[in-house]
């Protein structure tokens, strides 16, 4: 009896594999927030304060970039160094990290660990979960070095050698869509890239980094795996390339429409404000942050369609937030089913379960409620900005974008929490959340169907 008790016990509080991520991204978190508010990580010397040590380094791993003061006169060499770590982690992911590490000592992989590996990286089957890790820890190390190799002399040309730094910087934050930048100089401290605005050789290679982190490891590796053959390419694999640059084109003629006359774009030939529209579409649509474009002279029509397309987000597995292009796919096309009477989704000769239907909901749901929930009490705690500005900024740290309307630097300690708050849940998923607090109804049960007016 007393042995029954004991596994009983251990069942009972045995971590869950969501748990096990979430506590490492917390310990992560923690130990960053200690090395960021040291004196030698800061440029004037002294400890940083407890609230914006913390706030910096959930930026970090969160890969979110809303900033409380300029990141380039901020911190020291050292201290961007940590912050770079914090978003490189963030990017990957806690059991991306520990997996890896375990491969390099040569860790037996459990079957709880492979189970943990497989909610992390949202796969639908444990088998080939470790194959996975080693080959997007391959991908990131190539894509970031040969982000770095391509915008070094457009750097070094203008900035001398710390350009160097500065395009290392620039790669994995593109990658990890963090949007951190060390860009920043008297006059526009809060810059990102809108001193290089009119570069179309450093807004095409961030814009392209980002869209590879916003499209999730499993599709690049199915992209590679498949040499490039889309007939062959796995259903979720298309699903992603077709809602993604959907939108992405969508988003790019809506912008050059809307901002053809912004002030911000008063003094760009055509060719540039194309450019800048693609990327204020790119960078709110895989959650980059960057922008080549002041977020607070955007027209009424731009800030809402950054804030929607910021709310779909990247794709599953990816370095992005949002609430997922597949997640909006789905939802879609339950509305369209519903419209036509239809009582089962169907895309492509392919059926949508009914479960992924209610979790896509739940996402919409869960996602709508933590925005909405972080506007009303940022908007009683602040009581200053407009609630379009903290609406877009709540949004932005829900999907780890770090598009601004410039409100942070100045918000309370207590609306720092909340974005931090919103951020982590954004990170780690609404959904995941969810699940690992909420019980599995695992009994199958059948019930009749009742009838309910919709409508």
């Amino acid at each position: 009896m007393k042995h029954n008790s004991i596994k009983k016990n251990k069942r009972r509080f045995a971590l869950r594999p969501m748990m096990i991520v979430f506590l490492g991204f917390l310990v992560v978190m923690f130990v960053g927030a200690f090395l960021l508010a040291l004196p030698a990580s800061n440029t004037d010397g002294k400890w940083m304060g407890f609230t914006h040590a913390v706030f910096w380094a959930m930026n970090g791993v969160c890969g979110t970039g809303l900033v409380v003061t300029p990141t380039a006169m901020s911190f020291t060499g050292f201290g961007q160094a940590i912050l770079l770590i914090l978003i490189q982690f963030g990017g990957l992911g806690f059991m991306t990290i520990a997996t890896f590490v375990f491969i390099i000592i040569r860790k037996r992989i459990t079957l709880k660990d492979r189970i943990a590996i497989q909610e992390a990286l949202g796969q639908d089957q444990i088998k080939g979960v470790v194959r996975l890790v080693r080959n997007i820890i391959i991908m990131t190390l190539i894509i970031e070095v040969a982000g770095m190799g391509l915008l070094t002399p457009f750097f070094c040309v203008k900035n001398g050698a710390i350009g160097v730094w500065q395009a290392l910087f620039t790669s994995v934050s593109a990658f990890c869509n963090a949007g951190f930048d060390i860009l920043g100089r008297v006059g526009n401290e809060y810059g990102s890239l809108t001193d290089y605005n009119g570069n179309y050789g450093i807004i095409t290679i961030v814009a392209f980094i980002a869209i590879l982190g916003a499209f999730g490891f499993p599709v690049i590796d199915d992209i590679l795996k498949c040499k490039f053959r889309y007939k062959r390419y796995r259903f979720h694999t298309k699903a992603v390339l077709i809602v993604s640059l959907s939108i992405m084109t969508f988003g790019t003629l809506f912008f050059f429409a809307s901002e053809f006359s912004s002030p911000d774009t008063a003094g760009m030939n055509v060719g540039e404000k194309l450019l800048n529209s693609m990327f204020q579409s790119v960078t709110a649509s895989s959650t980059a942050g960057y922008s080549s474009l002041d977020q607070t002279k955007l027209s009424a029509a731009g800030a809402v369609m950054s804030t929607v397309i910021m709310f779909i987000g990247s794709s599953p597995c990816s370095t992005g937030g949002g609430i997922k292009t597949t997640t909006f796919a789905v939802l879609v096309l339950m509305g369209v089913a519903g419209l036509r009477g239809k009582d089962e989704i169907v895309v492509g000769m392919r059926s949508i379960s009914f479960k992924t239907g209610l979790r896509a909901v739940a996402v919409l749901m869960l996602g709508s409620a933590l925005i909405l929930t972080g506007v009303s009490i940022i908007g009683a705690t602040d009581g200053i900005s407009p609630v379009g500005y903290i609406l877009y900024d709540t949004v932005s740290a829900f999907t780890t974008t770090g598009l601004s309307m410039g409100i942070v630097p100045g918000l309370t300690d207590a609306a720092l929490y909340v974005l931090a708050v919103v951020m982590f849940i954004g990170r780690l998923g609404p959904l995941s959340i969810g699940l690992m607090f909420a019980k599995q109804d695992r009994s199958g049960l059948k019930f009749p169907p009742a009838n309910i007016m919709i409508g």
